[in-house]
């Protein structure tokens, strides 16, 4: 894939998001035509919903831009890049553990890195270790045993980093 292609600022890049909303949009003229109380029902709904993820998605525009202006080229490929071996592999594993929040609030802040030179399979390590929730520690600890705790974590964090491999090797950058 080209470099213009795959960059999610260009106008012309992503036509997709455009054909998404005419889409979406059309269904629901559709769809009034048939149900418009249902319709109007689904719409305020949908509005609900963008109302409780406009924050977070704002919140994803501001830390993208931050990480544009603080984490050039250089320091990506440099920690997370073609040749940041296993210190990328551990920074993956370690972003993933300590990551908070849906899952798509950090899909743009991937790409992003992805775009400045982040392998695929240390962005699959990260995504992979999402689901270890340190916040959720206790109560996990509270249903199950310390040690059960700690193997289930090892054994997730070193499949993770496999799967990295796998998917360095299945899909390269």
């Amino acid at each position: 894939m080209t470099d213009s292609a795959r960059n999610p600022g260009a106008a012309s890049a992503r036509p997709s998001g455009i054909y998404a909303l005419i889409a979406v949009g059309l269904l629901y003229l559709f769809s009034f035509s048939f149900d418009p109380a249902g319709t109007r029902a689904a719409l305020d709904q949908s509005l609900a919903i963008l109302g409780r993820i406009a924050p977070v998605l704002v919140g994803v525009t501001v830390l993208v831009g931050l990480s544009k202006y603080a984490l050039g080229p250089q320091v990506v490929a440099r920690y997370v890049g073609a040749e940041s071996g296993w210190v990328g592999y551990l920074l993956a594993a370690l972003g993933g553990l300590l990551s908070h929040g849906p899952v798509y609030a950090w899909y743009a802040l991937l790409r992003d890195f992805q775009d400045e030179g982040m392998r695929n399979g240390l962005i699959a390590v990260f995504l992979y270790n999402r689901a270890i929730k340190l916040p959720l520690l206790p109560l996990f600890l509270y249903y199950f045993e310390v040690e059960f705790a700690v193997v289930l974590g090892a054994v997730m964090i070193v499949v993770s980093v496999g799967q990295g491999f796998v998917v360095d090797r299945l899909a390269p950058n």
